[in-house]
């Protein structure tokens, strides 16, 4: 049960975790036509893009870590949002790409904030209310999204781009001074060996969630918030329309997860992944023979859903059989490592599409996308399959 002066701490947090991620996703469904704007070639257009989730990959677990030895958890946040205002400001006043992309990775830096974010959250409650606490900040987070993501039509519309940029720097700093009031509690510090990280890396209930979920991000992230505003722009549509597409998208996935709180109270039916995956394949299918924008909306609801399902699944099957101990450092990886799809998307898929075209590279990304995602998924249950009729011997 929480404490009159946790229940400060709650409200505060959570304010603050809904102003981050606003001001993170506030330019994010116009950002590539943006960046289209100082180039012509789609691959330097994925490039830009990709610097958030190459940033992210690289700071997300040292932060966790850093997080973990110093026992305080505020700084680096402070530090993240710093990264964060000043990525925007970077990006607002970019004349060239060079520019953009320092701007884009700076904001990826600020996303290593989120791991912190999620562990002193966790403090302000009981041990056995840790996933209650997490769900609710995840819930905070999706709302500042998609309020973000709303809004980001209609600021261009009185402001052009940079009116969303200077925005986010404002909202990053508000929250910033609001966190300054929640008190930093200092926690008994842990050490995280490289051998530890290492033992965890190889373990295959760890990888293969893992490497699935990359597959997920590659495909997800180079869609949604890359190429697929891009084709929009090409359809016709406006930047309010851009936004509710991804708004939309976001919107699902958001509810895919109260769904999930349902259906996977007790266990995870087999299905869940593999249907969830499907999905997934079935929205790009849509994109790249969308005939009118109604079709877009169609395919990113269903990428939304998709990943609304099969997103928890492969956090909690991450680290289900992890011991206590380890699994903070065990989420700090598997996060980590997924942000490798988060930049390998919008890299690989502007090169097929300067070559190919935006259409033909939704094709290519769902036909390889199916065909690696399902032979994980079966060398995952062909694993759990192995290692139950083992337990079952003995």
């Amino acid at each position: 049960m929480t404490t009159i002066k946790n229940r400060s701490s709650i409200i505060i947090f959570m304010a603050v975790t809904f102003l981050f991620w606003l001001a993170l996703y506030i330019y994010v469904p116009t950002l590539p036509t943006y960046i289209k704007t100082k180039t012509e070639h789609l691959s330097m257009v994925g490039l830009v893009l990709s610097m958030y989730g190459l940033s992210i990959a690289f700071v997300r677990l040292p932060i966790g870590i850093f997080g973990d030895m110093a026992g305080r958890g505020r700084p680096l946040i402070i530090l993240c949002f710093f990264f964060a205002s000043v990525g925007a400001i970077i990006m607002s006043k970019g004349n060239t790409l060079f520019m953009l992309a320092v701007g884009r990775a700076f904001t990826g830096i600020s996303m290593g904030s989120w791991v912190l974010l999620l562990g002193t959250f966790s403090t302000f409650f009981d041990f056995k209310q840790t996933i209650f606490a997490s769900s609710m900040l995840t819930f905070s987070a999706s709302f500042g999204r998609m309020i973000g993501t709303g809004l980001t039509g209609f600021l261009n519309r009185r402001g052009g781009y940079p009116l969303a940029f200077y925005l986010s720097a404002i909202l990053v700093v508000i929250a910033l001074v609001i966190i300054l009031f929640v008190k930093d509690e200092k926690k008994p510090p842990k050490t995280v060996s490289i051998r530890t990280i290492g033992n965890l890396l190889i373990r295959k209930e760890i990888l293969l969630p893992t490497i699935i979920s990359i597959i997920v991000h590659h495909v997800e992230i180079s869609a949604t918030y890359g190429f697929l505003p891009i084709l929009a722009h090409k359809m016709g549509a406006n930047d309010v329309i851009k936004s509710m597409l991804v708004t939309l998208n976001i919107a699902a996935i958001t509810s895919a997860n109260l769904l999930n709180t349902f259906l996977l109270r007790k266990k995870t039916p087999d299905y869940m992944l593999p249907a969830g995956a499907f999905l997934m394949f079935l929205g790009i299918m849509i994109l790249a023979f969308s005939p009118s924008i109604t079709y877009l909306f169609i395919g990113s609801l269903c990428n939304g859903l998709s990943f609304g399902i099969v997103y928890p699944i492969l956090v909690g099957k991450s680290i289900r059989k992890i011991d206590r101990s380890q699994r903070s450092t065990a989420m700090g990886l598997h996060q980590s490592m997924y942000a490798i799809g988060m930049f390998t998307g919008p890299w690989l898929s502007g090169i097929l599409a300067d070559r190919f075209g935006i259409r033909p590279m939704f094709m290519i990304n769902a036909g390889a996308y199916i065909v690696l995602v399902y032979f994980f998924i079966y060398l995952f249950f062909r694993g759990n399959i192995r290692q139950n009729k083992t337990t079952h011997i003995n």
